[in-house]
């Protein structure tokens, strides 16, 4: 029986790596895809809540609602009257169209004569020692379905510049390389070569005489 020469055999070595770093790569790249895929689905997942259930969401910047929710926190909210409100309700509103969003427990809810739907609240942090010094007439507000600590400190840095850029090059990455064209290369016994295609079997190269 013969035996294989050396350099064959370091050869077939070196390509069977090969191939398994790249069929390596290639599931990493389709792993990434997926993972991107799904943020995507969550995405407009998001985007349907808030269009169909008035449904958004606010991160908690302040520990004045500690320790039930932590600086960083992400909450969901959903719009509804202010009237709607009970005590004890956490609730995020405007008191201008302007006015930065305070996101406080409804410690009072007291009828407002000039909207059926509207109130006057009065809230109160809980870390708080006292309620806010002002009372908020509104005629909606959003309130508390739940809250992810930490979440909202992750979605703010995904805003950044630097973030969207670098996801922007890892996708096009990913995408670039599990789609782009490869071709595998057979040599005459049937293994895996990167020195060149086998030639087509049962057809004789020009300039070779065929035996009969």
């Amino acid at each position: 029986m013969g035996t294989r020469p050396r350099h064959r055999l370091e050869s077939d070595g070196a390509s069977s790596r090969r191939g398994i770093y790249r069929r390596a790569a290639g599931r990493a790249g389709s792993l990434g895809l997926t993972v991107l895929s799904v943020l995507g689905a969550a995405c407009i997942a998001c985007i349907l809540a808030s269009v169909l259930f008035k449904v958004s969401f606010v991160v908690f910047r302040t520990g004045s609602m500690e320790p039930s929710y932590p600086v960083g926190a992400l909450a969901a909210v959903r719009e509804v009257p202010a009237s709607s409100l009970k005590p004890g309700d956490v609730a995020t509103v405007q008191r201008t169209a302007g006015s930065v969003p305070v996101t406080h427990r409804v410690v009072t809810v007291m009828p407002d004569a000039a909207s059926a739907d509207g109130a006057v609240l009065i809230l109160k942090g809980d870390a708080n020692t006292s309620e806010d010094p002002v009372e908020y007439r509104v005629q909606s507000a959003r309130t508390m379905l739940f809250a992810v600590p930490e979440l909202g400190s992750w979605v703010m840095g995904a805003r950044s510049p630097w973030a969207i850029g670098g996801s922007t090059v890892l996708l096009a990455g990913l995408v670039g390389w599990v789609f782009w064209p490869r071709q595998e290369l057979i040599t005459s016994d049937g293994g895996s070569s990167e020195g060149g295609a086998a030639e087509p079997a049962g057809e004789v190269p020009v300039g070779t005489a065929a035996l009969r």
